[in-house]
């Protein structure tokens, strides 16, 4: 029997059987992987240095296989810790692993498993009761997650809408694949120096849980469509909110180009979308405090009139007052050169609990390394090594900040800015997008003027829209 065709029926008793053999996979990963790490630690001795690197990277790639392989077939939480894990490379030194474990591992990314169409268009019936008759014309799937499916359709007005739906008991598979993934993460956490294996899995199940709150999404949605309603660079689907539910979301239908495809277009163009990128995902954090925490490919559409598309708004973060607060002034400080007053600030937020490990002098270095692109004066260009070299510092041993970073308190609020931040750069990285950085991030701040063409814009449109 397919997984399709025993998670299709709601309330099937053949779930816990589906549970139990998603568990056994990833306890099969977690257990040849165990078995394999095992044999090359019993035969080290008769090996050198270099013979045992590639020892521990071919079990690493073998490793990649397992993770894809599992993650691919299942969805929700064990989906996202293979693209997590992705990302971090398992702390891989040599280049030429790094990249072949990323080729391996593209299958994570391309696309999440498909329903059945039938079983999905009758969830979408279902969740419409009523209101059934007012859209018409539903195909696809135009694109799929890790918990759902998005269709196109037509209101009863004309107007074209994205419609994304929840996987058939997936909030059940979710809570099932976050106990599995204890197991995966065990597993691997050797490769991990630079994270706490434990605060992975809680930051999937944060993650996660708050994408399967379509609630909350909608809500989300509203708040940034109004906010950037009449923007000359930004759009955000508006919600039609009496079609939503807790497991069905309905918006505006934004047609346009990917990220990937929007890397071929010549260099103005795609300085504008990196531009347009950094300012709705970093810039917000900073200008109002609430933002988007899902910077993805996935969620970036781009008309090649001008305009970039954000959707997907089920992880997004508010700050308190403090913690804004501390944001701003923190950036401020570090613009400024005020290493000594932004150690000084985070130490007293709690960051810093060991300063003997970190004092001013390692603080200002980490920061040069993973945030002075965007704080360091002149225009820079985000090369993929750029952005390579600030995701090392910040999460790699050979970026050489582990002995001091990795022993201070990570402060939750903060810590999702400075995730934000490194998924910009690595986007802005796929672009080769060139700005100054610095100057729009004081533009941000309200501590200097428009930076560019484009914060005049949005100048002048702030002028007629002082609410915004």
């Amino acid at each position: 029997m397919s997984e399709d065709s025993t998670s299709s029926a709601e309330g099937s008793s053949a779930l816990p059987v589906e549970r139990l053999r998603r568990g056994g996979r990833v306890g099969a990963v977690a257990a040849r992987h165990a078995a394999r790490s095992a044999a090359v630690a019993a035969t080290s001795r008769f090996r050198g240095p270099e013979q045992e690197a590639r020892a521990r990277e071919r079990t690493i790639l073998r490793l990649a296989d397992d993770i894809a392989t599992v993650a691919v077939g299942m969805r929700g939480a064990a989906q996202k810790l293979g693209q997590i894990m992705a990302v971090l490379d398992l702390g891989i030194a040599d280049e030429e692993t790094r990249a072949e474990f990323s080729r391996r591992m593209e299958r994570v990314f391309a696309t999440a498993p498909r329903w059945t169409d039938s079983s999905m268009q009758q969830r979408i019936s279902d969740e419409l009761g009523p209101h059934v008759a007012d859209l018409t014309d539903v195909a696809g799937p135009v694109s799929t997650a890790s918990i759902g499916q998005v269709y196109r359709a037509r209101l009863r007005d004309g107007r074209s809408v994205a419609v994304k739906v929840k996987y058939p008991n997936v909030d059940r598979m979710v809570r099932a694949d976050l106990q599995n993934l204890r197991l995966l993460v065990r597993a691997v956490r050797r490769h991990l120096p630079a994270v706490n294996s434990e605060a992975i899995v809680d930051e999937v199940a944060r993650q996660i849980s708050t994408e399967l709150d379509f609630e909350a999404e909608c809500r989300n949605q509203r708040i940034f469509s109004d906010r950037f309603d009449g923007h000359p660079v930004i759009r955000i689907p508006s919600p039609v909110e009496e079609l939503c539910t807790g497991d069905m979301l309905v918006t505006e239908f934004f047609d346009g180009m990917t990220l990937d495809d929007a890397a071929a277009l010549p260099a103005p163009e795609r300085d504008r979308i990196g531009e347009a990128i950094y300012r709705f995902y970093c810039g917000e954090m900073y200008r109002v405090g609430h933002f988007c925490a899902d910077p993805h490919p996935g969620n970036i559409l781009v008309n090649p009139g001008g305009t970039v598309c954000f959707v997907d708004f089920g992880s997004c973060v508010t700050l308190s007052p403090d913690e804004h607060a501390l944001e701003r002034r923190a950036l401020e400080g570090l613009l400024g050169g005020r290493h000594r007053e932004v150690y000084d600030l985070v130490r007293e937020a709690g960051f810093v609990v060991n300063d003997k490990a970190m004092g001013p002098d390692e603080l200002t270095a980490y920061i040069r390394d993973v945030a002075g692109w965007h704080l360091e004066s002149g225009i820079l260009t985000i090369t993929p090594q750029v952005a390579a070299a600030a995701v090392s510092a910040a999460l790699l041993p050979q970026g050489g900040h582990i002995g001091t970073f990795g022993a201070q308190a990570i402060v939750e609020a903060h810590a999702l800015g400075r995730r934000n931040e490194l998924a910009v750069l690595a986007l802005l990285g796929r672009l080769n997008a060139t700005a100054p950085w610095s100057d729009i991030a004081r533009e941000t701040l309200g501590i200097s003027g428009p930076a560019t063409p484009m914060g005049e814009e949005i100048a002048r449109w702030r002028r007629r829209r002082p609410d915004r």
